[in-house]
């Protein structure tokens, strides 16, 4: 006998709230047994850090407004002090970039420093002297008078007139044994290696055609401004056209397909002119793009990526080369490289480059000086009450500064020091800044006690407060007299979006000064008592040592390059440290002793005095992406 309809229905209702009954009486039981879930706190919340990112735009690059005053960018490069290397080839560019440059072929150029060469009197078919008499004679007395009596400049000079080939003196000798000039100038077209640079060439012609047998070609140092490579041999392997006007690369899918290494650095190279470096013969492996104006970096590679073949890359010396994604955003599209600017890519570095990172860190980076200690300065006197003491150092960046970018964008003055309008009541008089006992600079020192150590202080010289002058200085924290000054790190932390004003400040000299100060501050005036009575605030300051740092373009696997600087020197010219790390030296008071477990070659090893004259260790870099 079947159930009714409705008791069906009421049986399976029993059914299922029984079914939730358990589920409920499970979930509570299971909750029961489960730890409790700790409340949040202040202590144990975690945030997530954000990263301070100053705004940057295409137009804060590199970008000029079209009202700023003619001749900006001279002016911004007015009284910058350049390295030598950097004078040099400004130089270049300047002759390079002029009008109405006369055309001299590669023949003519060929042929006037053949005629400076020692090659010329053996060549020289109107010569009243015998090849023989040439070698035995003349020969000889030209290699002694170089040898002898020429200055290091005039080696200099010589040795690159007579740098045509590899081994000059064994043509010359071969003619000489078949006493025929013939042979020296047919042994002269078989050569494997010709440099004809530094000549003023504009452009190559059909006589390169006559030395089929070159691998190496070197025309450096001309201005040349295209390739014409119909006329290069079918051979060559390595063509090298360093500091040349070349500004676009059409000749770049004629070249031979035989050719390994291509120089371009120096040239005037630019974001627009990289795209034609995908038509280069897929042979090449080695290219050299340093020192030129590339801002954009994912546009030369783009490029390089389609050269199979390509496993060393000099690109240093390009504004992008000085971002902080440079070295990882370069492994990463480029695999395949094994040398990045004359470093080779270890597999950590590879490892580095397997994360994206930010776009507009290939846009900027961050300038970072540290003073990694200060040794030897003498003790300062104690000063009268209510003065302060410190030490500080100064750092004259000109072309990092963007106040004054922007002072000079729109005046036309010579000077960079402006002056506050005086208020309505007046400045104070001078002598309101000086501390008598300290500060008088002319006062005549008693003989004995000039040869006391702390007499330096006695020429403290006030400070104007009307002048304005932070337009080129950044200065570091202050810190008090000891016989190993620290400094914090980064000393001084600069953030630049202009990436040519970086990497222009890499090639300049650049400029620190100790500077001792002594503050008095102002101080609320009693009642019954004149406030004329009391010293108002001031500064006075003493540069104790002026330093000058020659500073080379920045290595992406270095965090930093250090100088080494004494009063001992005799110069105030830094010493580069090479590439050693001046912060692990370690200075002790003790007798010196030779740290357990390691050898005195160690670096860090020995614990060294600390010197009794005035010494600075600093760095300076570029804080890119780990």
């Amino acid at each position: 006998m079947s159930n009714p309809p409705n008791l069906i229905c009421q049986i399976n209702t029993n059914i299922v709230r029984r079914v939730r009954v358990y589920e409920s009486t499970f979930l509570f039981l299971l909750l029961l047994k489960m730890p409790p879930k700790p409340k949040e706190s202040a202590t144990t919340k975690k945030l997530t850090a954000q990263v301070l990112r100053p705004s940057i735009s295409n137009s804060s690059l590199n970008y000029i407004p079209d009202d700023a005053l003619e001749g900006f960018q001279e002016r911004i490069e007015t009284g910058i002090n350049w390295t030598l290397i950097e004078e040099a080839a400004r130089y270049h560019r300047e002759k390079s970039m002029k009008e109405n440059i006369p055309v001299l072929t590669f023949s003519e150029a060929l042929q006037k420093k053949i005629q400076k060469s020692i090659l010329h009197g053996f060549l020289d078919e109107k010569s009243t002297f015998t090849l023989q008499e040439q070698w035995e004679t003349l020969l000889p007395m030209t290699l002694w008078d170089n040898e002898k009596c020429s200055t290091d400049e005039g080696k200099i000079c010589f040795n690159n007139i007579n740098s045509l080939t590899d081994d000059v003196i064994g043509l010359i000798k071969r003619a000489v044994q078949h006493d025929d000039r013939e042979v020296l100038k047919r042994d002269f077209k078989m050569v494997t290696v010709l440099r004809v640079n530094d000549s003023e060439m504009t452009e190559l012609d059909n006589g390169l055609k006559e030395y089929q047998n070159l691998a190496t070609l070197n025309l450096c140092g001309n201005f040349i401004s295209d390739v014409d490579a119909s006329v290069l041999p079918e051979g060559l392997r390595m063509l090298e056209l360093k500091a040349n006007r070349i500004n676009y690369i059409p000749f770049a899918e004629h070249m031979p397909p035989n050719l390994i290494y291509l120089g371009l650095s120096r040239n005037l190279l630019i974001n627009d002119s990289v795209a034609e470096l995908a038509r280069l013969p897929f042979n090449i492996s080695v290219l050299d793009l340093s020192d030129n104006d590339i801002c954009d970096l994912e546009v030369v590679l783009a490029a390089l990526s389609a050269l199979p073949s390509l496993v060393a890359l000099q690109f240093a010396g390009n504004p992008c080369s000085v971002s902080a994604a440079y070295a990882r955003t370069t492994l990463m599209r480029l695999p395949r490289l094994q040398w990045l600017d004359s470093r080779e890519v270890i597999s950590t570095d590879k490892q580095k480059a397997s994360f994206e990172s930010n776009p507009d860190d290939l846009r900027s980076a961050y300038f970072n000086f540290t003073v990694i200690r200060i040794m030897g300065a003498l003790q300062p006197p104690k000063p009268e009450k209510g003065a302060i003491t410190a030490f500080h150092v100064e750092l004259e960046l000109p072309l990092l500064d963007s106040t004054r970018r922007k002072f000079l964008m729109y005046r036309n003055n010579e000077s960079l020091v402006e002056l506050l309008p005086p208020p309505e009541d007046g400045w104070p008089t001078p002598n309101s800044f000086i501390i008598p006992h300290l500060a008088d600079s002319n006062r005549v020192v008693d003989a004995e006690a000039s040869t006391h150590d702390s007499d330096i202080y006695s020429h403290l010289q006030p400070r104007n407060s009307r002048e304005i002058i932070n337009f080129t200085i950044f200065e570091s924290n202050r810190v008090q007299w000891n016989k190993v000054m620290n400094f914090q790190e980064p000393t001084v932390r600069i953030f630049c979006p202009n990436l040519t004003a970086l990497r222009d400040t890499f090639r300049s000299v650049i400029t620190l000064r100790l500077i001792f100060t002594m503050t008095v501050t102002a101080k609320q005036s009693k009642p019954g008592k004149s406030s004329q009575t009391l010293k108002l605030p001031g500064e006075q300051r003493l540069t104790l040592a002026t330093i000058k740092c020659a500073l080379r373009r920045p290595d992406w696997s270095q965090p930093a390059q250090h100088f080494h600087w004494d009063d001992s020197l005799g110069t105030d010219e830094a010493i580069h440290w090479g590439d050693g790390d001046l912060s692990i030296l370690q200075y002790t008071q003790q007798a010196v002793k030779p740290i357990k477990g390691k050898s005195e070659t160690d670096p860090g090893s020995v614990r060294q005095a600390i010197p009794e004259n005035l010494t600075c260790h600093f760095g300076f870099g570029i804080e890119t992406l780990k």
